[in-house]
């Protein structure tokens, strides 16, 4: 380099502008419109950060990912699956209550507990811990 040049280093204060989506030789005439709340805007900005993509483009990607899948069910459905699951483990997890009554009554009533009842309960408790953490995770998503 020519000791009169400058050599200029990008800095950390240079921001890149995120990927755009292709664009079309003419605008595309339909439009949608969808309204987010805090978390979920939240949750598309992180998304479209991590792909590049502005948060616009990110939905229309998404979207038309989709949409134009084998089986476009699937990205709605997986979350509905995962509410669906959710709502069996809880009747699951209701009809157990059920029995754990019965089972208090009994020792209530001057029964002697079984042996694996304190490892039965630490399993119950277990199971109860994973169906908190599933709905956690579902509603961050």
């Amino acid at each position: 380099m020519p000791s009169g040049e400058k050599q200029t280093l990008p800095t950390i204060a240079t921001r890149v502008a995120p990927r755009r989506r292709p664009r079309q030789s003419a605008l595309r005439p339909r439009r949608v419109c969808p309204r987010f709340s805090e978390d979920e805007w939240a949750a598309v900005q992180q998304a479209a950060h991590a792909t590049g993509l502005a948060p616009g483009g990110f939905a229309a990607a998404a979207t038309l990912a989709a949409a134009t899948s084998t089986n476009p069910t699937a990205a709605v459905a997986d979350y509905r699956r995962g509410v669906q699951e959710l709502m069996e483990s809880n009747r699951q997890l209701a009809a157990v209550g059920n029995n754990l009554n019965q089972v208090a009554h009994f020792l209530n009533a001057g029964g002697e507990p079984a042996i694996d009842l304190r490892r039965l309960l630490h399993r119950i408790d277990t199971a109860i811990g994973a169906v908190d953490n599933a709905v956690a995770r579902l509603v961050r998503r």
